[in-house]
């Protein structure tokens, strides 16, 4: 196998995960092209340890400011292809540690398929074995499934390999989002152009200290003001996903959320009351560029 993939770490003030999951890339049994990390302008010690690093395939992108994951995988996807002839890009969060062989059972994969595929997406794992990041199966997921291939509708960040081509022709994932959703909204276009997998034996340990779907009604204070972006972003990917449906049942889900929120005795209910009105509101204005990658 000869096939050239760049992996792609997106990172922001988790450096003890980032450590395990460099080394786990970098120690892979199929060795990527091209490491390259990118530094959500985090303010712990991350900056100073990339910089004792000295592995020739990793390159650091210190960031000045916090462009959100959405604006870190974006950043990584462009600079992944365009600054390098990789044929593969693999994009994950600083909390996924792959698996060994993992990469090599992608690329199998990718090869397996003659490079005709909208992304292929590692089984992901809490540390229990819990399987985490269910990804959105297709109608027809069994079709491939006696080669260890699950045919998908939609993927997540945790470790996902995207091919040059699919990218090419769908466009590059939205940084606008800056958190929640971009992983779906970008993926479901991958998945339409051609059909997308999960390889069963590309196993990678999530290492997430949730495993909850987020919810503005008991998550933390200080993450509210990021609820904006999810009621937001979530509105426009059912509004762009099925039309008038798709928005009409989000705009249900939204009121119904809202209802929650003042009627019960929440805490910070009226802040939370209207992140929810303001973010479902610009999600009926949102409409964000979707930029190319050079071509090759």
């Amino acid at each position: 196998m000869n096939t050239q993939v760049t992996a792609v770490i997106v990172t922001y003030n988790r450096l003890a995960l980032l450590k395990e999951s460099i080394a786990a890339v970098l120690a892979q049994t199929y060795s990527v092209t091209k490491l390259l990390v990118i530094n959500n302008n985090s303010t712990d010690d991350t900056a100073a340890y990339l910089a004792t690093l000295t592995d020739p395939r990793l390159q650091v992108v210190n960031l000045t400011k916090n462009i959100g994951g959405s604006g870190g995988f974006t950043l990584g996807l462009q600079r992944g292809f365009n600054e390098t002839t990789s044929d593969l890009v693999w994009l994950m969060d600083d909390d996924t540690i792959p698996d060994p062989t993992a990469l090599a059972e992608l690329v199998h994969a990718a090869e397996t398929l003659n490079g005709e595929f909208g992304f292929l997406s590692s089984n992901v794992r809490l540390a229990d074995g819990t399987p985490n990041n269910v990804p959105e199966t297709a109608k027809n997921w069994s079709a491939k499934s006696d080669n260890g291939l699950i045919q998908l509708a939609s993927g997540s960040f945790v470790s996902l390999l995207v091919p040059r081509a699919a990218v090419a022709a769908v466009g590059l994932s939205i940084p606008e989002f800056f958190i929640w959703f971009d992983d779906i909204e970008f993926t479901r276009r991958l998945a339409r152009f051609a059909p997308a997998y999960m390889v069963l034996a590309a196993n990678v340990l999530h290492k997430t200290k949730g495993g909850r779907e987020p919810d503005i009604l008991t998550d933390r204070p200080e993450r509210l003001h990021l609820y904006y972006y999810y009621f937001r972003n979530k509105y426009y990917l059912e509004r762009v996903t099925d039309g008038r449906k798709g928005a009409f049942k989000e705009s249900y889900r939204n009121f119904s959320k809202l209802v929650q929120v003042l009627l019960g005795r929440q805490p910070k209910r009226w802040r939370k009351a209207s992140i929810i009105i303001r973010g479902w509101s610009a999600g009926k204005r949102f409409q964000p560029t979707i930029r190319q990658i050079k071509s090759k």
